[in-house]
């Protein structure tokens, strides 16, 4: 069985020879560069060309020896960065600017490892000046040069590794609307602004439905998931409540989902962060086949309870490794038994595609991180 058929088996809830693997599928099931390199350094592996696929977390592509040595069975493609990103750094104070106008302080420059946002565009303005604000073209021919003969070379090669597309660098509608507003804006206009909240939802979405319309008609048919964004949830509880999301973004969500299977075969991940137990049966309802990152220490997402009510109609694509608590600062033994438990749980019947609980970040000690990819493997076999 090789990997393409691996993943939709599992994807269609029959069980697969193996519990499929992911690293590297989409922006939230990789791994870190300053990691990426010291696993590297661990096998003696030498040369290949570094690909970050994400400045904002300065996530890599995953090197091929590392994906064959650990049986990784996905391979994520991301548009190109278009004409209107300007990603060059103020030399004063490591900043950049998007396309959408958001700012960036290069915060791993500090101390740190990632990118944070310290400038909204859409932050306090009107209705009228909504309309006028300039938004990216989603149809910016830049986004896809050279991505049909790269996704095509993939596809048909002997690896058979199964396929997944994940969209322009935005946050998926939600939290995108709070990235150009600024989240207090963005929660106070759900409530007191219901027209400004509704036209940039209308706005955003606008964007999206232009870029897949693009996307799946130039290289849709080698792709097997497509993959969305949005993160709804906290540690604690959800962002919003849940008459808030059927308001606003479940419309948009549908509108989203619907229109990319119109056009193609595929199944739809959604990556969602959090405690969004409360929003499963609504994600079922509109069409999502796959969920991810399943933040096993959030609120409500007991993985034993997710797989008894929802592991029949959803495929839980992530949940192998707690990487709050366990991975970054447990034994190699205990990130075993973790991984074992968690497949143990979620993956009777299929439904399941392991991956650690979003990306492996440069704290994370080596052999924990061998660890976790050698008992995916150990344990995920029938």
């Amino acid at each position: 069985m090789n990997s393409r058929e691996r993943i939709l088996i599992a994807l269609n809830h029959r069980e697969p020879d193996r519990v499929p693997i992911d690293l590297g599928g989409m922006l939230a099931s990789s791994i870190h560069k300053d990691a990426h390199q010291e696993l590297k350094k661990y096998f003696g592996l030498e040369g290949g060309e570094v690909e970050i696929v994400n400045q904002l977390e300065q996530i890599v592509r995953p090197d091929p020896r590392i994906r064959e040595r650990f049986g990784i069975d996905t391979y994520g493609f991301f548009p190109n960065l278009p004409e209107a990103w300007d990603y060059r750094l103020n030399p004063n104070d490591n900043t950049y600017y998007d396309e959408w106008g958001i700012k960036y302080k290069m915060a791993h420059r500090e101390g740190g490892y990632f990118n944070e946002i310290i400038e909204h565009p859409l932050q306090g303005i009107s209705l009228e000046a909504l309309k006028r604000y300039p938004f990216p073209d989603p149809k910016d021919p830049r986004r896809f040069k050279g991505l049909k003969d790269k996704i095509e070379n993939v596809f048909n090669s002997p690896s058979s590794l199964a396929l997944l597309m994940t969209g322009c660098f935005t946050g998926g509608i939600s939290q995108h609307c709070a990235f150009l507003t600024g989240f207090e804006d963005h929660y106070v206009n759900m409530i007191a602004n219901e027209r400004f909240m509704q036209g940039l939802i209308d706005r955003v979405l606008q964007f999206h439905l232009d870029f897949w319309n693009v996307a799946m008609k130039e290289f849709g048919n080698f792709i097997q998931v497509v993959v969305l964004a949005d993160d709804l949830g906290t540690q604690t509880g959800p962002q919003i409540s849940l008459d808030l999301y059927r308001k606003y973004f479940k419309p948009a969500h549908k509108a989203l989902v619907s229109t990319i299977k119109k056009l193609v075969d595929v199944k739809i991940l959604l990556h969602s962060d959090g405690s969004i137990y409360q929003f499963i049966p609504d994600f079922i309802d509109i069409g999502i086949d796959a969920l991810n990152p399943v933040q096993v220490s959030a609120k409500d997402m007991e993985p034993k309870k997710l797989k008894r009510e929802f592991g029949r109609d959803i495929t839980f694509w992530g949940g192998g490794c707690d990487t709050q608590t366990i991975l970054p600062y447990r034994t190699p033994e205990e990130v075993e038994k973790e991984v074992a438990k968690r497949i143990e749980e979620l993956s009777p019947g299929g439904g399941f595609v392991f991956a650690s609980v979003h990306n492996i970040t440069p704290e994370v000690p080596i052999q924990n991180i061998v660890a976790l990819l050698e008992a995916a493997l150990k344990y995920g076999r029938k």
